[in-house]
């Protein structure tokens, strides 16, 4: 598996732009735990979350059911770590050139 790997990222680096081998790496791999990350944080939900989303008690805040609250608030966490992502990778890529 660890050649497969290896075949993918240098066929993924023939995409990107012509930097060092250690930043590409870094930013292929940072792209990878987000992405992994991403997808974890989409199929898990708390043992709490998962009860209350089959009863449909409402709360006393406009009448929306806690469903609809946890999904609004996964729509929130969604864009908030888009935004996230690519500020960090805005501060990575400028801190390569920040100190030489």
């Amino acid at each position: 598996t660890i050649m497969v790997l290896q075949t993918i990222l240098e066929r993924a680096k023939t995409f990107l732009p012509d930097w060092p081998d250690w930043a590409l790496d870094v930013l292929l791999i940072m792209t990878g735990c987000l992405f992994i990350t991403m997808v974890l944080t989409h199929f898990y939900t708390p043992e709490d979350e998962k009860s209350s989303t089959t009863t449909s008690t409402t709360t006393k805040q406009n009448g929306d059911t806690r469903a609809n609250l946890h999904k609004e608030f996964d729509a929130f966490r969604h864009k908030y770590i888009a935004v996230y992502l690519v500020i960090m990778l805005a501060d990575w890529m400028q801190g390569t050139h920040m100190y030489t």
